[in-house]
């Protein structure tokens, strides 16, 4: 949840039922038990040892809630005033990434009650104080939210999909143009030897040609020159 819901007496109230993660509010009067002493957010952050560079968590600390209970809090890169943001976990036994993880998945449900909200109706369809009646409402939007969910699986264009483009979008980036040249070299060159029809001289004689155009060509500098004349 949102760290509109991270107070800990919300915290407490909560973990009676299920585990939670949230985003914390460096909130003045929010304190957080840390080696006998009682910091809020910030200056936990001040006492704790960080990774350097682009590590994923900076820094991770079991703390004890106002509650008495122990709790997890992790601080993530964000926010470029502060540099950090801060995530709670009632599950001390999970990892960082895992925490950053699940907590990544609160904004599929933004979406999904956006959706329920804006174009299907929920709430502004009926005008009802029954309970029952309330919930009878509500089952019947998210029914109709799983129907459509399923259609668009069903029919959806795959290259949409968040997950599989940033993941190609990333393949495509890490694949530069001077390895792409260098794979087409090699299995140019391991067709025509399988073919028989030439002997491995001319073979290379032709490579170098080819290659000798290319630099020329793309303008290459002399350390991807000799990086491709190899081949």
């Amino acid at each position: 949840m949102d760290s509109w819901f991270s107070a800990p007496s919300i915290i407490s109230a909560l973990r009676q039922h299920v585990d939670i993660i949230c985003m914390l509010k460096d909130h003045p009067n929010w304190r957080y038990e840390y080696k006998g002493h009682k910091l809020r957010l910030r200056d936990l952050y001040s006492k704790l040892s960080k990774k350097r560079g682009k590590a994923r968590v900076k820094a991770s600390v079991v703390v004890k809630m106002p509650d008495g209970k122990n709790a997890r809090i992790i601080f993530v890169p964000g926010d470029k005033k502060r540099g950090w943001l801060a995530l709670l976990c009632t599950d001390t036994a999970l990892a960082g990434d895992e925490i950053v993880r699940l907590y990544g998945k609160r904004w599929d449900i933004e979406v999904f009650f956006k959706m329920c909200k804006q174009h299907l109706k929920l709430v502004k369809e009926i005008q009802i104080r029954d309970f029952d009646g309330l919930i009878g409402h509500t089952s019947m939007v998210f029914a109709r939210y799983n129907i459509l969910s399923w259609f668009q699986r069903q029919q959806a264009d795959h290259r949409s999909f968040g997950d599989l483009f940033r993941t190609c979008n990333n393949e495509l980036e890490n694949l530069q143009f001077i390895d792409a040249l260098q794979r087409i070299i090699q299995m140019a060159r391991a067709m025509i030897q399988k073919s028989g029809t030439m002997s491995k001289k001319v073979v290379q004689a032709i490579m170098d040609a080819v290659m000798g155009a290319a630099i020329i060509f793309f303008g290459f500098s002399s350390d991807k020159s000799n990086l491709i004349s190899g081949y």
